[in-house]
């Protein structure tokens, strides 16, 4: 078995850490008198920041929801310009403009799509007769419009989401460290103090990750037979 902790693990050792150190913190407390009730309350308020912290870096349901609306809107605009790029060919217009908005959508460059989208709305407006000629919607301009409001705010929302989770991730680096050091002091502490007990274990690295780790069993009941 590896000893090596997971970042993901950290909270789950400091639970276990805790646990034996609230237990027997007066005894701790003998030999190392500044491993005090304060000491116990800055341990406490590293845990649950950190507990704060990994709840904000799983994506919500609603976050899954709002990237997956932003590609499938972007995936399906890039589909309805196919008709737009034969009805400019037809006329016998310029098609480079809306084939470097399709690339940027393909490529999911949401900020590059939303930036060129103004400029083929003003295109087919200029050409407005000749494509509705071809085929093209009279309300096809008002809609590629709606779509660039509805992508810009999807995509800022999209950011937000990426800027928070990096900034969590940031953070949490030097909060893993602090509270890994906190962890490491009181576990050193104790296999000094308890050296020659069973306890001793509880402070034992090895030992404290293989009982983390273990899976845990459910009890069936049993069932009396009538």
């Amino acid at each position: 078995m590896s000893t090596r902790i997971r970042k993901e693990e950290y909270t789950a050792l400091g639970d276990f850490v805790k646990a034996s150190f609230v237990r027997d913190q007066a005894t701790i407390k003998a030999r190392y008198p500044k491993m005090d009730a304060a000491f116990l309350a800055g341990f406490t308020a590293k845990l649950d920041a950190i507990k704060v912290l990994e709840s904000g870096l799983v994506l919500t349901e609603e976050q899954k929801a709002t990237t997956a609306s932003l590609y499938a809107e972007a995936g399906m605009l890039n589909k309805e310009l196919n008709f737009l790029s034969s009805y400019i060919a037809e006329a016998g217009l310029n098609t480079d403009a809306v084939i470097a908005l399709k690339s940027d959508l393909f490529k999911n460059n949401i900020e590059g799509a939303v930036l060129k989208m103004e400029g083929v709305k003003q295109y087919i407006v200029a050409h407005l007769a000749a494509l509705e000629a071809e085929g093209m919607s009279a309300s096809f301009p008002a809609a590629l419009e709606a779509h660039k409001v509805s992508l810009a705010n999807k995509n800022a929302a999209q950011n937000t989401i990426i800027n928070s989770r990096k900034a969590l991730t940031d953070a949490s680096n030097t909060d893993y460290k602090e509270l890994y050091a906190i962890i490491t002091k009181i576990m050193d502490a104790g296999k000094l103090v308890f050296d020659g007990t069973i306890t001793k274990d509880e402070y034992t690295i090895t030992r404290t990750i293989g009982k983390m780790r273990a899976p845990k069993h459910v009890k069936v009941p049993v069932v009396a037979e009538g």
